[in-house]
């Protein structure tokens, strides 16, 4: 493995944009997945039930889905870096809201404040965020980037999982919260190296709906589209659904998700350069169908063992499949030239647009069937990715 990571090294040199914006992504991600694959059934510990987490859900999104625009129109004026820095104090406030909700405080009075400031924060963050990673990648190895980046990433978060388990298990969340507060607040001191940068958003509020439903971006609106509705059964769902499985052990998940996220590192190195050699969309084509496949096979799973097996198999599907996706869409962005900013919006918008249709509907679905019958659909979804080529629709 240290092989493959020197080869990628010193064949793929990375600029100092880019490894400031990973290093705030990789402090950041160990925050975040410390509580990540908890998330979801926090909040359905304390909501009660399966479809307020999903209809909270569906607001966040719902809501995003429209403030990104004004978020963009803000970095406009601010630029990328320093909305960037501006957003980090608005993630800590929002763990921040959490811990008092694990203390017991009013779940209505803080979910709204968890709804105004963690809105605040995405819309002034990912904008910036995917407008700078395509101005500092180049078209040649953006693969290789892609992939090296991600792997450094989940290298990094190998044994987070068992400690967020071990951590929930003998202090309770409260605890929890408190280190990713600390966490989220020192990744923001990589984004102090990122050269500023300044994008002008040149779309008004009309102008950007009417691009938004236009037939030149519908392709890759769809792709966006579904692939929202496929992250809400895979972020909100499975985590459930294995905690059940699992008689809500939370070290057990723990270590499973570890051993997943172990196994697949390898993979993550070599798929990376691949994409650059080969045809991305034939290899996008094939890694969504057995994408699709893993989905199904998880509607199977009845055992600890089994949730290894088929993860680290969906996993490996993943990767085919979303580094080609995340190649061709920076590729997409950055040919956009100076309508980047415009066009990473209208991505944001179509994905959240995704996650608060697969909220809604998931609200209706498992009141109706049982939760792993939501993979047939997540598998569905996961097909329409293909789409981001598609310029006849």
């Amino acid at each position: 493995m240290l092989k493959i990571f020197k080869s990628l090294y010193l064949n793929t040199r990375l600029s100092s944009g880019v490894t400031a914006l990973y290093f705030n992504i990789i402090i950041d991600e160990i925050g975040g997945g410390l509580v990540g694959l908890f998330m979801p059934i926090f909040l359905w510990e304390k909501f009660g039930r399966l479809d307020l987490v999903l209809f909270y859900f569906f607001v966040v999104y719902g809501i995003y889905s429209v403030a990104v625009i004004f978020g963009a129109m803000l970095m406009s004026k601010l630029g990328q870096k320093t909305s960037m820095i501006i957003s980090v104090p608005f993630k800590v406030l929002f763990y921040l809201c959490l811990y008092y909700l694990s203390l017991g405080y009013p779940v209505l009075i803080f979910s709204v404040l968890m709804i105004v400031v963690i809105e605040i924060q995405m819309m002034m963050f990912w904008v910036p965020y995917h407008t700078d990673f395509a101005q500092f990648t180049n078209k040649k190895d953006r693969g290789r980037v892609i992939g090296f980046l991600s792997s450094i990433s989940s290298l990094v978060s190998i044994f987070v999982p068992i400690i967020s388990g071990w951590i929930i298990y003998n202090y309770d969340f409260d605890v929890l919260f408190l280190i990713v507060m600390i966490l989220v607040a020192v990744s923001v001191v990589p984004l102090f190296i990122v050269r500023p940068t300044y994008e002008k958003f040149s779309f008004s509020f009309l102008e950007t709906w009417r691009q938004f439903f236009s037939k030149k971006h519908r392709g890759i609106l769809w792709s966006f589209f579904s692939t929202g509705i496929e992250n809400m059964i895979g972020g909100i769902i499975w985590p459930i659904f294995i905690f059940q499985l699992l008689s809500g052990d939370f070290l057990k998940v723990g270590v499973i998700s570890s051993v997943i996220i172990l196994s697949t590192i390898t993979i993550k190195l070599i798929m990376g350069s691949y994409t650059d050699k080969l045809d991305k969309y034939k290899l996008l084509k094939w890694g969504s169908g057995l994408y699709a496949l893993g989905w199904i096979f998880k509607t199977f799973v009845a055992t600890g063992f089994q949730i290894f097996v088929v993860s680290t198999y969906h996993n490996f599907a993943a990767i085919i499949m979303q580094t080609p996706f995340s190649a061709i869409t920076y590729e997409k962005a950055s040919d956009a030239g100076h309508y980047v900013d415009e066009l990473t919006v209208l991505r944001e918008m179509s994905l959240n647009t995704g996650r608060a249709v697969g909220a809604a509907v998931l609200i209706v679905v498992v009141n109706f069937v049982g939760l792993q019958w939501t993979f047939v659909l997540a598998a569905f979804a996961s097909l329409f990715i293909n789409l981001i080529n598609e310029k006849r629709l």
